[in-house]
């Protein structure tokens, strides 16, 4: 693959950092010019868009104000990864995880559907202090996780991320009296997993514009005749991964939990199994040991489902369904990029048929 995101990309950044001065300025109110003394896009992180990373300085009522902040852009390009990227709903569930629980969600500075300004829309959060585990090499290769932490310090991280997302379903479990019905998708299916699979079985289709996948279809049909008979709903925090924390210098924390893109009803237990799933991808899957420290997946499981309430019963049939969703996103990926001739032999769905192969 190609040493390339399939992110848009800002060209201008000097331009613009001044729109988004005017931006705040109208925005806060402040009683003269808003500074952005730079604009930077990281390049450690991310995978279906853009991040800016800035600090804004003004005077408001008479005092000077500081604010470190984070912006994410709506994808722009040709052929993206997902076929819909609907800000609102980031924005959203950030507002309500962020007002009515203790989840640390960001803090939100604003939503910008106006395309008029930078070209598409954006929103701005203020900045989290924490360290994240980077996507790009990911953890598992290389950066601080690996180099400059320890056993303890890495099992300390990882059950902080476990705890800070049981935490997330234990009190999302009444997704509705929390205004999360927005999410329900009936259209689709009976009940969430079935509108679920819906979505992945049309994304598949969306993402091979038109073609068969040769491994992903067939897992598609397993999931689809081997449902579980009775289970759980909540809500799902989506692309639930290491790499989408943030967390405290003494690795036991969690400061923010990032990137809601995937947010969706479900069973949680798949949040879990994402988790645990990455981590495999990019370690035993490709035959890297996983770091010393962090503990198994079964260990993983069970602390899990002790701080959610939670039942583990259908964890194999997630764990299955994370490859499934994964491999269809790497192949798009790959489809955009023009390397469909190696979407057979990617990683991603060589690791899925070994998973296949194993149950």
């Amino acid at each position: 693959m190609e040493n390339e995101r399939p992110t848009p990309l800002v060209e201008d950044i000097d331009g613009t950092r001044k729109k988004l001065e005017q931006w705040f300025a109208r925005k806060l109110q402040s009683d003269g010019p808003v500074r952005i003394p730079e604009l930077k896009i990281p390049e450690t992180t991310g995978m279906s868009n853009v991040t800016l990373l800035f600090d804004i300085e003004y005077e408001k009522d008479g005092k000077t104000h500081q604010e470190g902040c984070v912006g994410r852009l709506q994808p722009e390009i040709e052929r993206p990864v997902f076929p819909e990227y609907d800000l609102s709903i980031q924005y959203k569930a950030m507002d309500i995880v962020g007002s009515k629980t203790n989840v640390p969600a960001p803090g939100l500075l604003g939503l910008e559907l106006d395309t008029s300004l930078l070209g598409t829309g954006f929103y701005i959060m203020k900045k989290s202090e924490g360290r994240v585990p980077p996507d790009m090499p990911p953890y598992s290769m290389d950066g601080w996780m690996l180099n400059e932490i320890g056993p303890q310090e890495r099992e300390s991280l990882w059950n902080a991320g476990i705890d800070t997302m049981a935490n997330l379903h234990r009190q999302c479990r009444d997704y509705k009296a929390l205004g999360f019905e927005f999410l329900e998708r009936p259209e689709l299916g009976a009940n969430p997993l079935q509108q679920q699979l819906a979505y992945w079985e049309n994304y598949g289709k969306w993402a091979m514009e038109g073609r068969p996948h040769p491994i992903c279809d067939p897992v598609m049909q397993w999931l689809k005749e081997n449902q579980p008979k009775k289970e759980e709903f909540g809500l799902c925090w989506g692309d639930s991964r290491i790499g989408n924390m943030l967390f405290a210098e003494d690795c036991k924390s969690v400061t923010a939990v990032l990137d809601w893109e995937m947010i969706t009803l479900g069973n949680p237990l798949q949040d879990l199994a994402w988790w645990n799933y990455l981590d495999y991808f990019f370690s035993d899957g490709l035959g890297i040991p996983r770091m010393e420290g962090l503990p198994s997946y079964e260990d993983t499981v069970a602390r899990w489902e002790k701080a959610s309430g939670f039942s583990g019963e259908h964890y194999k049939y997630y764990w299955i369904y994370a490859g499934l969703r994964y491999g269809y996103i790497m192949s798009r990926i790959m489809v955009a990029q023009h390397q469909e001739d190696q979407i057979i032999e990617n990683f991603a769905t060589t690791v899925l048929q070994k998973v296949m192969q194993d149950i």
